[in-house]
């Protein structure tokens, strides 16, 4: 993504007004450090959809860099996000560095930055794009995000105390929706859609499919925290630690028999190494790889078809989302 230094400077001089060295230089080294290694998806979203649904004439470069700024914003607050989500999931690492939080000299203080980076995104939204007539619509798409994702991120924590074997597609899918497919899928296409002057992806289909592929991509960060290279991911494996309820733990219990559930019930959730070798091999026993790989090709495909039969939603950006993250190894 282009244009983030002139993004950095204007959203530095949102807080320099508080003290003009030591707030904007701190901002500067947390956004630099917890944005950047990131893939970008959501912030590439908001202008692909805005792109693709701005009438020509309004496709401007001073309403092109507000897009590219909206997507910028998207970023920072998936960051703050991301800061959250490592304290409560104790992670070690995150885009092949240590988490923000796990810095020496960082810590819990890593509380405080997230809520400076979220509170300095509405600062910087304001200050922009208070003279638009979407204004208002942009700030209540962006709270509702808030909402939506804090709802996720309680649907995942309390998971992790349920009895593993009662775990449901159901259930996974209800929290991948809150945790993960609004804010990485729908409320980016949103955004831009709003800014482009429509909201057409508010209609039930449109949503639904923006959420399928959202659904999509966390199945697929379920299975690269099992089975990816955590030099190439960046981030090192806690979900089978941790209790998480993913697809993978999901779709083992529609395949195990009693005895493997048992075994299951024992082993998952313990930090210890020996613990979650025990859930790999019962994962190798019940076929989940090739279950993978089977739903992948089959969603991929799924998703692409509805895409184009589906009215409301940037078709073009869809296909050149899914085809991006379809196989994708990080």
């Amino acid at each position: 993504m282009a244009h983030y230094p002139s993004f950095l400077n204007k959203i530095k001089a949102v807080v320099e007004n508080y003290d003009t060295v030591v707030i904007g230089k701190h901002l500067e080294r947390v956004l630099n450090y917890t944005v950047s290694g990131g893939k970008k998806n959501r912030a590439k979203i908001v202008v692909a959809a805005y792109k693709e649904i701005v009438p020509k004439d309004k496709l401007t470069e001073e309403n092109f860099l507000l897009a590219v700024y909206l997507g910028w914003c998207l970023e920072v607050f998936h960051a703050s996000v991301l800061i959250f989500d490592d304290i409560m999931d104790e992670s070690l690492t995150r885009r092949g560095k240590p988490c923000w939080h796990k810095l020496p000299d960082v810590q819990l203080k890593a509380i405080n930055d997230s809520s400076m980076m979220e509170a300095t995104i509405y600062k910087f939204i304001k200050k922009n794009f208070n003279h638009l007539p979407c204004y208002e619509n942009i700030i209540d798409t962006l709270h509702t995000n808030i909402l939506i994702i804090t709802v996720g991120q309680y649907l995942d924590m309390i998971a992790m105390h349920q009895d593993v074997l009662t775990f449901t597609m159901e259930q996974y899918r209800k929290t991948v929706i809150h945790k993960t497919a609004d804010y990485s899928i729908y409320t980016p296409t949103k955004l831009g859609q709003i800014l482009a002057g429509s909201e057409d992806c508010q209609g039930e289909g449109a949503k639904n499919i923006l959420y399928e592929m959202g659904i999509f991509l966390q199945i697929q960060d379920d299975f690269l925290d099992c089975y990816g290279d955590a030099k190439v991911t960046g981030k090192i494996a806690t979900d089978i630690q941790d209790g998480k309820c993913t697809w993978l733990v999901v779709t083992f219990l529609q395949r195990a028999n009693r005895v493997q559930k048992d075994i299951l019930k024992k082993f998952y959730g313990k930090k210890d190494e020996e613990s979650v070798v025990r859930i790999k091999q019962l994962y190798e026993d019940v076929g989940l790889r090739e279950a993978y790989r089977t739903y992948e090709d089959t969603a991929y495909k799924s998703i692409k078809r509805a895409v184009q039969e589906t009215n409301g939603i940037p078709k073009k950006m869809c296909e050149g989302l899914m085809d991006k993250i379809y196989k994708r190894k990080l």
